[in-house]
């Protein structure tokens, strides 16, 4: 139960962000949560150490996602994990799927690198780091969506990044997510991530998540894509009982 009104907390201290222009108060955070001092510095502090705010000199503000480390630094981050993983999905891509959505992300990535070695597929997605890894094989053909380019994860978004992603039909979509603690699903890290988690789902005849379990303690903006909405989960054993759980009750979960 403590658990669960942490992240309710947690939950209501991004969305105060956010209703404030991305910046609010401590003072004003007390007022509207009604909770102790102490409880609150240990939210922002958790907080911070995720990455998803910033605290200045009294003031809280909704940390960008300059915040966060590059793709070429989180990629190096629990790499053998992120191999097994990427190894596990392509157990579940079939030959005859013609096209592969790949979405932003470092397991992703490793997903991409392995495919693009391993077999001829067409390919689509919305990172460019994904697309000039996938297209040095020259028997891959790889499809960019292009859009707004956001520089640290190298992802495009916005309209027209959605707009062409809405065109394509996969056969299968990799997801990935930047946490899923407190959440119904796969996290997004903005509206435009989401937008676009939710086309892959919905373009796609099969959906695979992947992350590392370190993403279950990392929280973010909102929901990008529900469990039930995806196929196949596949993450790592050091997952806990209690994500096990959560996420294996509403979906297909494999642990590598």
């Amino acid at each position: 139960m403590r658990t669960k009104q942490m992240v309710r907390r947690r939950d209501r201290i991004l969305e105060l962000l956010t209703q404030s222009e991305n910046e609010i108060s401590v003072r004003k955070l007390l007022e509207e949560l009604q909770v102790s001092d102490e409880t609150l510095r240990k939210d922002l502090v958790e907080m911070e150490r995720q990455g998803t705010i910033l605290r200045k000199h009294g003031r809280i503000l909704l940390a960008d996602v300059s915040a966060d480390d590059p793709l070429s630094i989180r990629s190096m981050q629990n790499r053998g994990t992120k191999e097994r993983i990427a190894r596990e999905v392509l157990n579940h891509i079939s030959y005859s799927d013609e096209c592969i959505g790949l979405d932003v992300g470092s397991t992703v990535w490793y997903v991409a690198k392995l495919l693009a070695e391993d077999r001829t597929k067409i390919a689509i997605t919305n990172s460019l780091e994904i697309s000039t890894l996938y297209g040095q094989n020259n028997n891959n053909n790889i499809y960019c969506t292009g859009g707004m380019l956001r520089s640290v994860d190298k992802g495009f978004y916005g309209y027209w990044a959605c707009d062409n992603l809405r065109k394509v039909n996969m056969g299968v979509a990799v997801l990935g997510t930047p946490g899923i603690m407190g959440r119904k699903g796969l996290g997004a890290i903005s509206y435009d991530d989401k937008e676009l988690k939710q086309i892959y789902v919905k373009n796609s005849q099969k959906t695979i998540a992947v992350f590392d379990s370190t993403k279950c303690n990392c929280t973010c903006l909102i929901d990008g894509a529900e469990w039930e909405d995806i196929d196949i989960v596949i993450s790592d054993t050091a997952m806990s009982e209690e994500d096990r759980d959560k996420i294996g009750s509403r979906t297909r979960l494999i642990l590598v």
